[in-house]
């Protein structure tokens, strides 16, 4: 049985907040912010408002419901913000790092590019210690069993 964190809408913005003030103070500067789908989707566009930068929804999961799309920055894009709610393992940042800076066929050149990752919570018990640049929370996911929902996914069910 696994303990259940309910994240509120109040707390999701007042999170991005934090991140965006962080990116800001860290002298980052993306080009464009990916969200990685699903879960990263809501926290992207939000963040692509408060920094008025276009937003670029990637499909890569490689949990819930496995699929890849195919995502290569702009030549003109030469920082990268990706987003997701959570970080986990960090697999999805990693895979989604190796395909965008990897040679690609035909082209042995390598695309150089300052690509940074940011989730709303990190697992501080990432199987391969991976952390994101940037998180508003962390939580020791595995050892206390707790499964996050956010506000975005099953609002329907949430406690009143």
């Amino acid at each position: 049985m696994s303990k259940k964190l309910w994240y509120s809408w109040d707390e999701m913005r007042r999170d991005i907040n934090v991140l965006c003030r962080d990116i800001v103070l860290d002298n980052f500067k993306p080009q464009v912010i990916v969200g990685i789908s699903r879960g990263g989707l809501v926290p992207g566009v939000m963040m692509s408002h408060w920094f008025k930068l276009p937003f670029k929804p990637v499909r890569a999961s490689i949990r819930d419901f496995p699929s890849w799309e195919d995502y290569l920055p702009k030549k003109t894009d030469q920082r990268v913000l990706i987003v997701d709610d959570i970080c986990d393992s960090g697999k999805t940042f990693q895979k989604i790092s190796s395909h965008i800076t990897g040679p690609r066929a035909g082209s042995p050149m390598e695309i150089q590019c300052d690509i940074r990752y940011c989730s709303l919570w990190w697992n501080n018990e990432a199987p391969e210690g991976f952390e994101p640049h940037y998180y508003a929370q962390e939580m020791a996911k595995d050892s206390t069993k707790t499964w996050i929902h956010f506000p975005h996914e099953l609002w329907w069910n949430a406690p009143v």
